[in-house]
């Protein structure tokens, strides 16, 4: 009777653990989850301020260029009276009529040339905002493999070492911190989607790069070299 109820207490006590582990991870998993949405709408409000840079930078050009087309035409106009109203007296030479009349039509020309170009470069400004915005900097909108890997399977569970499914609270705590040091240096040929990769690629093996994993499972690298997290 004594091994009947001793076995008993172990079996119901295993079957706690079991459980208190597995709600654990569960928790973990969904906090990473979590954790992963909400840096892709980091991402995301980063992608639009780099966006509003581009507008912003663009429309400065814009602005300049509007003030000195207003100003061309203005000089343009007068130009364009002075050569048609304009009157010398009779008295003046002739040398001097003809030289005003070649300034009047080189600085026509010239503020035809000038007022050209600014179109030019307007249009030329937009083109290339359009260009930034449609081809350079878009939106990091996740692609299908992404959000795949995100998304954590209860039968993952299955795959944590049996050291974890029935670690003891507070009594083996430091069992988590060497799984995450060991599943750091170790190479893995296993599931590709529990390192952090897609599903696609879990039959190829992946190292972990960091000292120690990010996690106390022993899944999830750490994300320090990672350019997308943006540090800077």
């Amino acid at each position: 009777m004594v091994l009947v109820a001793g076995a008993a207490v172990a079996a119901v006590t295993g079957m706690k653990v079991f459980d208190y582990n597995r709600d654990n991870f569960m928790e973990d998993r969904e906090q990473r989850l979590k954790m992963e949405f909400a840096q892709r709408k980091f991402r995301i409000t980063q992608g639009k301020l780099w966006r509003e840079d581009v507008r912003g930078i663009v429309s400065l050009t814009e602005k300049k260029l509007s003030i000195l087309l207003l100003v061309d035409v203005l000089l343009l106009s007068f130009s364009v009276n002075l050569w048609t109203e304009g009157r010398l007296a009779e008295t003046t030479p002739a040398w001097l009529t003809m030289g005003m009349q070649i300034a009047i039509v080189i600085a026509f020309f010239f503020l035809v040339l000038a007022v050209w170009l600014g179109m030019h470069a307007a249009v030329a400004a937009q083109s290339y905002q359009t260009r930034l915005l449609t081809q350079l900097v878009r939106l990091p909108i996740p692609s299908w493999e992404e959000l795949e890997a995100c998304r954590t399977y209860a039968s993952e569970f299955e795959r944590v070492e049996p050291r974890q499914m029935f670690r003891i609270p507070f009594l083996f705590g430091k069992t988590q911190e060497d799984v995450a040091k060991d599943s750091a240096t170790a190479t893995s040929s296993g599931d590709g989607r529990a390192l952090g990769g897609s599903e696609e690629a879990s039959t190829q093996p992946l190292t972990i790069a960091a000292a120690v994993a990010a996690d106390p499972w022993g899944l999830e690298r750490r994300g320090g070299g990672v350019s997308e997290v943006g540090r800077s």
